[in-house]
């Protein structure tokens, strides 16, 4: 419930979207009209930077307005000073990468090149011999082409013409392959580990990244400080809207300096000469370790801008950009954005942006806008095209009737991605059969992958939507703390306490737990069953107050480390931990119940002495809470997923 902490700039935004909701539009189009003059004023500076830059990088950065990226960063104070030179002599990619200023600093050695070089020609031998044809040589060869056409990079060339493109300088070669995303997309990697650039590089920057939550984040930024007659007003006059934007052949448009590029000669298998086909490139790879920051400081810089300049809710990803704005703003803030990046030379693609609307997609995640300003939370859920692909994935292996390992590496990749999106940890355990079968050589459909197959499906079908809080709305609280013992196998005890806030008023409740001897059948095999125990009390609980949990947010301490663990997790490599972590979070969601899960040391544990002592227990009563046993919700066990959902819903 804390805000999140972000940029500052991003919170000056925010403050300006706030204090001139409804004539965003006028100060976007006076400042817009601003850096138009300058653009224009400034065009002799870039042709005359241009004339610096060696050929390759002036290709590759053809569009891009070197006077107006320098111009801006001065105006702006932005600390990367040194990125307006990388556009003219090429950013960093292999060797060392000095802190920027924008990311926390990492203490790092510097390299020399010559390591980074190290033994290029027995290395490039490795290499040679160890490139064979490949299902993926078509594509390799149209996309290394499609690269050249453009610009990026030379033809495919022979060794030969290779060494006299070089003149006899050393060189390192960085094999490049392809990749399959679990979308089916296909996307060429420069592999840089295999090519040792990666244990040769030493990067000062420690990349922050958002992730897919920031629409959200931006509304918490955006509603913070409102007051009750602003937040009013809003309601009844205005919403908010998603946009996004994407730019194309983004880090192509990064140069790399052609000494740099001689340390990661790219180099694939020619599908028509039969041999190695060999490229020189003047734009950065995808494979590169230093690429990575390289690129993204200028998508540290472009969002930057928006936020400083037009007063913009956008956070960049790599090259994906998500924005927020008021929808009296008309679609003024995603209009501006694009201008700004039109005018630096990096315009987006206009195939791929998401016109403003209360909905929008950004790292695979939708989020929802529509009810934000009056329930107070923005709503997530997986994007149609994934629920799409895991819906299909099953059912594909239900009509095969078996489950290659292939197969259910994709599933499982997925369905951790589900989890960014899910309420609580709905779903993240009971997945065992089918991250064991990854490993297996079995395509068998056994009891244990089916039932897998059902909790996804169950998943899909009840859509158990992440809720992110934005607003301060009042909810009702509790504090809990459960403990158990165990003195002997199948002896064990427990019990738990709660306090229940409302309003001003509060109510304590103690609980003992009865463990009959049926409890420790429902467990696997063995003696050790303190986590479970300490486990159970939460479920315990869940099921004796379903009523009072319901809509209610509060903290829970516990003191074994593995039933925290499972908790927070909401998987467990204990198949008995896992059932109940499950049964917990999916009465959780049935409830709208938020609990944060705490640690707790045993001495410090106020619910010790309940769990050993029951009912003679001097502290509870002494601290006047109520006394009550509970049993155990034996019906619950080996309900399926949406049953139990429903069970909780009904009490």
């Amino acid at each position: 419930e804390c805000p999140a902490i972000l940029d500052a700039d991003l919170h000056f935004a925010a403050d300006i979207c706030r204090s001139h909701r409804g004539h965003l539009r006028v100060l976007r189009a006076r400042a817009l009209g601003m850096l138009r003059e300058l653009h224009r004023r400034w065009q002799p500076v870039t042709r005359r930077l241009r004339q610096f830059q060696p050929q390759g990088i002036r290709q590759v950065t053809a569009k891009r307005d070197l006077g107006f990226t320098s111009l801006l960063i001065v105006l702006s104070s932005w600390p990367d000073i040194t990125y307006p030179y990388g556009l003219i002599t090429g950013l960093p990619a292999v060797g060392y990468a000095p802190c920027y200023g924008i990311f926390p600093e990492l203490k790092v050695d510097p390299i020399p090149f010559d390591e980074v070089m190290g033994d290029w020609q027995n290395h490039n031998y490795d290499i040679l011999s160890s490139l064979r044809p490949g299902p993926d040589d078509e594509f390799l060869l149209q996309q290394s082409c499609v690269d050249a056409d453009k610009g990026f990079c030379t033809y495919p060339m022979t060794q030969a013409e290779l060494r006299s493109a070089l003149r006899g300088e050393p060189f390192r070669l960085i094999p490049r392959c392809v990749i399959t995303q679990s979308s089916g997309k296909q996307r060429v990697i420069d592999d840089a580990f295999r090519g040792g650039q990666s244990g040769t590089s030493r990067d000062s920057n420690k990349l922050v990244l958002c992730s897919p939550l920031r629409p959200a984040q931006h509304v918490q930024a955006l509603l913070q400080g409102m007051t009750p007659a602003e937040l009013t007003a809003a309601r009844a006059t205005d919403s908010l809207e998603s946009g996004g934007e994407d730019w194309p052949d983004a880090y192509r448009h990064s140069p790399m300096s052609r000494f740099e590029a001689s340390h990661c000669i790219v180099v694939w298998w020619h599908i028509h000469w039969g041999a190695p086909a060999f490229q020189i490139y003047s734009g950065l790879l995808f494979g590169l370790p230093l690429a990575v920051t390289s690129f993204n400081r200028y998508s540290r810089l472009s969002e930057s801008l928006g936020r400083r300049f037009l007063y913009v809710l956008v956070s960049m990803y790599f090259d994906d950009a998500h924005l927020t704005d008021w929808s009296s703003s008309r679609g003024s803030g995603q209009a501006g954005f694009e201008a700004l990046n039109e005018l630096l030379g990096t315009p987006f693609a206009a195939d791929k942006r998401q016109p403003m609307s209360d909905m929008g997609v950004f790292l695979g995640l939708e989020h929802h806008f529509k009810d934000t300003l009056s329930t107070g939370n923005v709503e997530f859920w997986v994007k149609d095209k994934l629920v799409s692909k895991l819906s299909g994935l099953i059912s594909s292996s239900l009509q095969a009737g078996s489950l290659p390992p292939g197969v259910a590496s994709k599933i499982y990749g997925l369905a951790n991605f589900f989890e960014q999106g899910v309420f609580g940890r709905v779903g993240a355990g009971g997945l065992h059969a089918i991250k064991e079968r990854q490993y297996e050589r079995s395509s068998a459909l056994s009891k244990d992958v089916l039932q897998c197959f059902q909790i996804l499906k169950s998943v899909l079908q009840f859509q158990p939507r992440r809720q992110f809080p934005v607003l301060g709305l009042p909810h009702h609280r509790f504090c809990a703390a459960s403990d158990a013992a165990l003195e002997s196998p199948g002896q064990g005890t427990g019990g738990f306490l709660i306090v229940w806030f409302r309003n001003q008023l509060e109510k304590r409740e103690a609980f003992l737990a009865d463990i009959p001897p049926e409890v420790y059948q429902l467990w696997t095999p063995g003696d050790k069953k303190i986590a479970q125990l300490e486990l159970s009390q939460v479920l315990y609980s869940l099921v004796a107050r379903p009523s009072e949990f319901r809509g209610r947010r509060g903290v829970w301490f516990i003191d074994n480390i593995a039933a925290l663990m499972a908790l927070i997790r909401g998987r467990s490599d204990s198949p008995d931990l896992e059932r109940m972590a499950n049964l917990i979070h999916l009465a959780c969601f049935a409830l709208r119940t938020w609990i944060y899960w705490e640690y707790i040391p045993s001495k410090s544990n106020w619910a010790d002495a309940i769990s050993r002592l029951g009912m003679e227990d001097p502290w509870h009563s002494a601290n006047q809470f109520k006394l009550f046993r509970v049993s155990f919700p034996f019906f619950l066990w080996k309900l399926p997923f949406s049953a139990v959902i429903l069970v909780f819903e009904m009490l």
